[in-house]
């Protein structure tokens, strides 16, 4: 093809040679990061402000538990995340999948529920690392069939990833834990319609999960029972959180000043640990924690639309979905709009599993921001319209082309 001298011709294989795909383009996520580490210290804050009256020993445990799960955000951070897209994510699936399974038989029964497993002195719940686990397999999965052209099959790109879901589910509520069931179901779902499942099959899809749901609510006495008082408008913990909230006015009583903690809300520190911000920090900490988390999520998203690769985008995807669930269950429990479900507040309540599994897989959310997309911007002459190439004396108009690394790309 004759081009002109002044036409420079550059092929967009070249423009993504600039920054070769398998290294990294930036530095992870300051914002991210940032939002993380602050809501992990408000959490230990308020642990502790909560917990004052019984003496330290809840502000050692809940400091170490934060320490190691910064040490697993770090650990999460460094490791590339497509070594998660190997034979890897079978191992982690089917590894707490038996966890799961081993629970149910010789698991540690509180409360009604069994859903711990003791290690000598370590005692954790496999269902907040299985989720994770899911959510691994699931992206996996789905990025190996839109490689080989099979991601709209309906066994490999919808009834097998369906049935695995349904299972991780149904071990989840066998324990009891309808909150965690509800939002590995929902998470799953999610990822769903990122991969871009068609519509017909989420609504089957909805379908078996409200049937699941209903038959869990009616036949599980646990939940049963939580409904029915939610209903009548005699859960006591949900009432004494709104008059915590209630009190706290629009900038409430001051840190370590709350009321209810003494013996009016029992487990403050956890389940309920957002009606303690509503009353110690008021409307305006309330509302600073919540665009905290709306920031993660936002950001979360950003990372996965901007991900380099398939596998990257569903990932990240379905960790910052996850992690929003588990903030929007918590504060609708507290305020009193949906049944108490046992949810921690992420980053903030008190517990082991799911702090440390959480930080790990924000980790992996940071270190799927540092492959995103290439941007290289190139000076190219304009072309006219109507034509492909066109030569003269006449200098060219300039403009520029992003090219956004192996997905190419002109604005």
């Amino acid at each position: 093809m004759p081009v002109g001298r002044n036409i420079a011709a550059v092929a967009v294989g070249q423009w993504e040679g600039l920054r070769r795909p398998e290294r990294p383009s930036g530095p992870i996520d300051s914002t991210v990061l940032f939002v993380v580490v602050t809501l992990v210290l408000i959490g230990v804050t308020l642990v502790y402000a909560t917990t004052c009256h019984k003496g330290v020993a809840f502000l050692k445990s809940q400091g170490l538990r934060a320490v190691a799960g910064l040490l697993a955000l770090f650990l999460g951070a460094r490791l590339r995340y497509t070594i998660w897209n190997s034979k890897v994510k079978w191992v982690l699936l089917f590894g707490f999948v038996a966890l799961l399974a081993l629970t149910l038989a010789v698991g540690l029964v509180f409360k009604g529920a069994q859903r711990w497993m003791q290690f000598g002195p370590f005692m954790f719940q496999p269902a907040e690392f299985a989720k994770y686990a899911l959510l691994v397999w699931l992206a996996g999965h789905f990025d190996s069939l839109k490689e080989m052209g099979k991601d709209q099959h309906v066994f490999w790109g919808f009834l097998l990833p369906g049935a695995v879901v349904l299972a991780v589910v149904g071990m989840t509520l066998l324990q009891p834990a309808v909150g965690t069931s509800f939002i590995i179901a929902v998470a799953s779902l999610a990822l769903f319609v990122v991969v871009g499942v068609k519509w017909w099959r989420l609504a089957v899809t909805v379908g078996a999960g409200v049937a699941l749901f209903v038959l869990a609510v009616t036949c599980i006495p646990h939940a049963r029972d939580r409904l029915a008082k939610f209903r009548d408008g005699g859960h006591r913990q949900q009432e004494q959180s709104l008059i915590a909230i209630g009190s706290g006015g629009p900038f409430g009583r001051g840190l370590g000043e709350s009321r209810q903690k003494f013996q009016f809300l029992p487990k403050m520190y956890n389940d309920f640990i957002f009606a303690e911000i509503g009353e110690e920090f008021g409307f305006i900490g309330s509302a600073g924690v919540c665009l905290l988390y709306l920031v993660l999520f936002l950001y979360g998203m950003r990372i996965s639309s901007e991900a380099r690769t398939p596998f990257g985008q569903h990932l990240a995807a379905g960790i910052t979905i996850t992690i929003f669930l588990y903030a929007v269950v918590h504060i609708a429990v507290a305020l009193g709009l949906i049944p108490t479900t046992g949810q921690p507040l992420p980053f903030i309540s008190t517990g082991g599993s799911a702090l440390l599994s959480n930080l790990f897989a924000v980790g992996v959310l940071l270190n799927i921001s540092r492959y995103r997309r290439n941007r290289v911007a190139v000076d190219v002459p304009a072309v006219p319209r109507g034509s492909v190439v066109r030569s003269g004396s006449a200098a060219p108009t300039r403009h520029r082309v992003l090219v956004l690394g192996r997905f190419g790309g002109r604005v």
